[in-house]
């Protein structure tokens, strides 16, 4: 093979490698929340990704031009070899300046807490006021709970936020993660100061996280056990989740949260409708969980 058809070779390897980086990234950005600065930052990156497919494209033309191609019955392939060095400069430039500032937009997005990077900033911990009655419910430290609910289950609707409103007014702090809109939580229950999470798709609302991005709410959880100790975590919406991820990936998270409320003698409470999933994913999630009987 002569040098000019193994250069030729090599750049048309080149194209396809960064064709197919092009489309991975395209499937990356389906699996993440773009929401806010990170969302942003993350768009530039992937206009560098493009610049280097165009890069290698503009190689291929560039090479074709310096030969003898002939398109059709005998009319040469003529392109401009100036213009071509001009885009390729315009690429390099453009790749230079995305990649850094959409890396100065992903660092900004970040907090820093202990060392771990998060994507949202800790919650914190604020105490409700006490209640003066007695309390009702008594959930054992260091154990994740497994609250059925749906129509065929039980009629006691919202017994998860009855469990959890107990908790955070006779001294426990609190942090729940809902599929239901917060204003209306609070107001229904009288939550007041306990942080209360949405999950959503909206990117308006201020106090909400996207249903793909597990690995952001299992580290706001564990860091909000590890920080505060004997808590309570209410993860009502783990359906929405499934809906929006693999089972396999929820179930992941939720096991890593069970080896910090063991350590940390917390208390997670987690609803679910055994309707909505498959005999197996049921099963799997009772190993996890404590069946909670009224």
């Amino acid at each position: 093979m002569s040098m000019g058809g193994l250069e030729f070779s090599l750049n048309a390897i080149t194209v396809l490698v960064s064709f197919a980086a092009v489309v991975y990234w395209v499937k990356f950005f389906r699996r993440i929340a773009l929401s806010g600065r990170q969302g942003i930052g993350w768009i530039w990156i992937f206009a560098s990704v493009l610049m280097v497919l165009l890069l290698n494209l503009s190689a291929i033309v560039m090479f074709t031009s310096e030969s003898v191609v002939l398109v059709g019955s005998g009319d040469t392939f003529v392109v401009e070899v100036t213009k071509m060095e001009l885009m390729n400069t315009l690429a390099r430039t453009i790749i230079a300046v995305s990649v850094t500032f959409g890396a100065y937009l992903l660092y900004e997005s970040m907090g820093s807490a202990d060392g771990m990077k998060y994507m949202f900033k800790p919650v914190q911990s604020l105490a409700e006021a006490r209640s003066k009655a007695e309390q009702k419910f008594s959930l054992e430290p260091g154990q994740t709970y497994l609250v059925l609910s749906g129509p065929n289950v039980t009629d006691d609707a919202g017994v998860e936020w009855d469990m959890f409103v107990d908790m955070v007014t006779h001294g426990t702090y609190g942090f729940a993660i809902t599929r239901t809109y917060p204003p209306a939580l609070r107001e229904r229950y009288g939550v007041v100061k306990t942080p209360i999470l949405w999950l959503t798709k909206d990117k308006a609302f201020k106090d909400c996280i996207h249903p793909t991005s597990l690995i952001d709410l299992s580290h706001m959880v564990k860091d909000f056990i590890s920080h505060d100790g004997k808590t309570v975590v209410l993860l009502d919406g783990l359906v929405y989740l499934i809906s929006h991820n693999d089972f396999n990936d929820v179930l992941k998270i939720i096991q890593g949260l069970n080896d910090v409320v063991v350590q940390f003698d917390s208390r997670i409470i987690m609803p679910i409708d055994p309707e909505a999933l498959t005999e197996r994913q049921f099963h799997m999630l009772k190993t996890e969980a404590k069946l909670w009987v009224p």
